[in-house]
């Protein structure tokens, strides 16, 4: 019996291939990957509890706090800059822990612009940095109240540095206090908590709270006058809402960051899968005029290996015994 082999083309087609190229991670705020917080009253801040906390110092000395809110931009009270609106005048400093001592993770930075807004009541500023700092563990944004609920008896906290405080190194201090009933003060831009011990030096800081896994700051403090501490008749302190300054830091800020979600990827090491295109390569299919096929190239591999093998040693003892 006679086979006859012929030889026919076929295209395989390679699917394109993926390649995985690192991206930069999405920037997000409100995350302290050091935090730890004691509960209840005031307590000593450790490296890294609060990452936001700026120093505000006026040639050398601190004279307020504030929030990094940006990467270039700061947060405080612009009854801080009463007397002296001058940004050459001021410094940042970031990821400071003391006020005296070693501060291995601080970063100095100056200011090249101060923003105050013009509202009636409370205001706030926003300091333009001179540069962005790298983000660390140590330094890091807090996300912004742009309107939030934060509920009665929700727990909050402020940090700062006031002199006296924290031993000698005036270590920041951190207070816990409560989201209370305004009463007959309430309005949609207020906020009001338990009382806690405010002093100047804490002016600017932040009154902050915790929602889905990320720190979110409701209001810019301010520190009461004496007078007005003797005055209080209710265990109650009101805030203005940094809601309440929305157009003012959209304006300024222009972008204000987001709080990571649950799709955020938080490893560094994000990377996304783009493809490149398919390539083509021609390959030998053989057949016979058997109905057995002999050779399967759609899938690059054999087909019916045995038949094959039987057919090729019959064609070859065949045209042997031709020659012979």
């Amino acid at each position: 019996m006679q086979a006859n082999i012929t030889n026919t083309a076929t295209t395989i087609i390679i699917p394109a291939t993926a390649t995985l190229l690192p991206t930069t991670p999405q920037l997000v705020c409100g995350q302290a990957p050091r935090s730890s917080h004691i509960s209840g009253g005031t307590s000593v801040a450790i490296a890294g509890s609060w990452p936001w906390m700026a120093s505000l110092q006026k040639n050398g000395s601190h004279v307020c706090g504030g929030t990094l809110v940006a990467l270039d931009s700061v947060l405080s009270n612009a009854d801080c800059f009463s007397s002296s609106p001058v940004a050459s005048e001021w410094t940042v400093v970031l990821g400071r822990l003391t006020l005296n001592g070693s501060n291995p993770f601080e970063v100095t930075l100056n200011v090249t612009n101060i923003t105050l807004s013009n509202m009636t009541g409370t205001n706030i500023a926003i300091l333009r940095l001179s540069a962005q700092p790298t983000l660390t563990d140590y330094i890091q944004p807090i996300c912004l109240d742009n309107g939030r609920t934060f509920t009665e008896g929700l727990a909050c906290w402020a940090a700062g540095w006031s002199p006296g405080r924290g031993g000698a190194e005036e270590v920041m201090q951190q207070f816990q206090t409560s989201v209370v009933n305004c009463g007959s003060s309430s309005s949609s831009g207020s906020i009001c908590t338990d009382v806690f011990a405010l002093q100047q030096g804490d002016s600017g800081g932040p009154l902050m709270c915790k929602q889905g896994g990320s720190w979110f700051q409701a209001v810019v403090l301010t520190a009461p006058s004496p007078s007005a501490r003797r005055r209080r008749e209710t265990p109650v302190m009101t805030f203005t809402r940094v809601s309440s300054f929305d157009s003012f830091l959209t304006e300024t800020l222009e972008t204000l960051l987001s709080p990571a979600s649950n799709t955020t990827i938080s490893d560094p090491t994000n990377v996304s899968v783009t493809t490149t295109a398919s390539s083509t390569y021609t390959s030998t299919t053989a057949t016979t005029t058997d109905s057995n096929s002999v050779f399967d190239s759609s899938e690059g591999r054999p087909a019916h290996s045995f038949v094959f093998v039987f057919f090729h040693l019959l064609s070859l003892a065949f045209c042997l015994q031709l020659c012979l």
